[in-house]
């Protein structure tokens, strides 16, 4: 992708309206990027979503009257490329996880720098799956918590998942695990972008899963991290 050329646009919903506004004016301050959608209500966002076709949602994960995982699902139903990345104010929610189980691609905490708030929309447009610190650690801290894990299973049946899984598909996985983007992880093989697409899609078939996200999170289960 040529960033130099291409302005990429970007929805924001968010009811908090001078965050919003910083957060706008921070992504098209870039020049690469443009705000098509500047919400605070999740079915005006959908409307928007279905017309503008964003890359790239950065969604509030409480918002009234809906679910941070329900609208989640409602905007990946209405377009299954959207990458959606969450916002949240603190670190210890466990309503993460049902949103990383409805296919988000990734979580920010509000307070993150400017910077590093770019570089994170910057890697959710390449294919990564962004986190800030505070999120990755309490990501792994409900992983620990078998009542709440996503499709909490059994030993045997993380392992059953592993070895479904090709010696590629494996190893695309376990790079994209380590924070790793589609064109690191291609870069590291010395394969193309479009293979390590198309391992992560046969991933997501065989374990029936909507992100990358959620692929880490049942690879760590499996592996008993």
């Amino acid at each position: 992708m040529n960033r130099a050329t291409e302005s990429i646009p970007v929805g924001l919903v968010e009811d908090d309206a001078p965050f919003r506004r910083y957060v706008a004016q921070l992504l098209a301050a870039t020049g690469r990027y443009r705000v098509e959608i500047e919400t605070a209500e999740v079915d005006a966002a959908l409307v928007q979503v279905a017309k503008l076709k964003p890359r790239v949602l950065l969604l509030d994960l409480r918002l009234p009257g809906v679910s941070g995982a329900q609208a989640v699902e409602r905007f990946l139903a209405q377009d299954a490329n959207l990458k959606v990345v969450m916002l949240t104010g603190v670190d210890r929610d466990d309503a993460l996880l049902e949103c990383i189980r409805a296919g988000a691609s990734g979580y920010l905490l509000k307070g993150i720098g400017s910077d590093d708030l770019v570089a994170c929309v910057d890697e959710a447009v390449d294919g990564g799956a962004p986190m800030s610190p505070g999120i990755a650690r309490r990501v792994l801290e409900l992983l620990r918590r078998p009542a709440i894990a996503p499709a909490a299973a059994s030993p045997s049946a993380g392992a059953k998942e592993l070895c479904s899984l090709s010696p590629r598909e494996h190893e695309v996985l376990t790079l994209v695990a380590s924070g790793l983007s589609d064109k690191e992880v291609a870069t590291r093989l010395g394969i193309a972008v479009s293979t390590v697409k198309n391992q992560l899609a046969s991933i997501y078939g065989k374990w029936r899963v909507r992100s990358r996200t959620e692929a880490v999170v049942r690879l760590l289960q499996g592996e008993g991290r």
